[in-house]
């Protein structure tokens, strides 16, 4: 009885071990996104805020030129995202928060890619519920478009003749070096502590 007990016991794990290798196997060709350089993905970033402009507080265009000497920390998001934006904004003010007196190396930058219902005082009063020191950058269509293409990522109006129509986007958050190169890319659930040891690592 307990020599059939143990052969069926033996039976199951290799079985169930036969059926997870693929997925062990899988699991283990995935690049971890959120530690690997991926700065050669991408172009010369130096330029990016030279070419592209965001609107002031007096909806007039100028350049955006905070940045200097800074680590950024780079979301694409709108004021009316009902989850994955206030939850990323959050993890950049926990950061904040995190790196005490090294606050001042880093700048969050939160880019609205809502064009057409978000101007630069609704997206700096959004991120200033989070905390005030999270850089809001707001633009026209011609201007955000070409700041996701700088950052090979995508947006789309879902039913915008509806007002309250919604916006797909990317939920990865890009870390930028003081040069100004893409280094690491953070997929949306990496704990806020961890995002602050990625961060620590260029500072």
């Amino acid at each position: 009885m307990y020599k059939f007990a143990i052969i069926r016991m033996n039976y199951k794990y290799n079985t169930m071990k036969k059926s997870l290798f693929p997925i062990f196997l899988l699991i283990s060709l995935i690049p971890s996104v959120a530690h690997s350089d991926i700065s050669k993905a991408f172009p010369d970033m130096r330029d990016v805020f030279k070419e592209v402009s965001f609107f002031d507080e007096n909806n007039a265009m100028k350049k955006f030129d905070n940045y200097n000497d800074k680590v950024l920390l780079v979301f694409f998001g709108y004021t009316h995202c009902p989850d994955v934006c206030p939850t990323t904004v959050l993890d950049m003010a926990r950061v904040l928060k995190d790196l005490g007196t090294q606050a001042d190396e880093v700048l969050p930058i939160f880019v609205s890619v809502d064009h057409l219902r978000d101007d630069y005082k609704k997206v700096r009063e959004y991120v200033d519920f989070f905390d005030s020191r999270i850089a809001a950058l707001a633009s026209d269509k011609n201007n955000i478009d070409a700041m996701t293409d700088f950052f090979k990522t995508r947006y789309e109006f879902v039913e915008p003749i509806n007002e309250s129509y919604i916006v797909e986007h990317s939920s990865n958050l890009y870390v930028l070096d003081k040069e100004l190169q893409v280094r690491k890319i953070i997929p949306n659930g990496i704990p806020s502590s961890e995002i602050t040891k990625i961060v620590k690592s260029f500072l």
